[in-house]
């Protein structure tokens, strides 16, 4: 694939990351979630946003921000979210379809951040 396909990629990836997570946490606030959760994702959708916007620049640095993003959530944050949090609380549609799509993103913006 062209190098400026998997930046589009990538970004896509960190963006969707960014919006999805804050959403969720917002949306588990409405469940009786911790504030905490929400603050916490609103911070991490800040660095997401800045490692998409270093990636649009062209700034080197930025797609390995995103690869250590990618590798420390998807090999050990979302896994213990996973059997931690999500399992535990009987989850519906939305969690899953939540978690899914968190993943998969994550992998693509693994992908992405090596293919660059």
């Amino acid at each position: 694939m062209h190098a400026d396909t998997w930046q589009a990629a990538l970004i896509a990836a960190l963006v969707v990351n960014a919006a999805l997570g804050f959403g969720y946490r917002v949306f588990r606030l409405t469940k009786g979630g911790p504030i905490a959760d929400v603050a916490g994702q609103a911070v991490l959708g800040v660095v997401l946003v800045a490692l998409a916007a270093g990636t649009a620049a062209g700034v080197s640095w930025a797609r390995w921000g995103a690869l250590a993003y990618a590798l420390l959530f998807g090999l050990v944050v979302m896994p213990v979210w996973t059997l931690a949090v999500l399992i535990p609380q009987r989850p519906g549609a939305l969690d899953v379809g939540y978690a899914v799509v968190y993943w998969v993103a994550l992998a693509v913006a693994a992908v992405a951040s090596i293919a660059l």
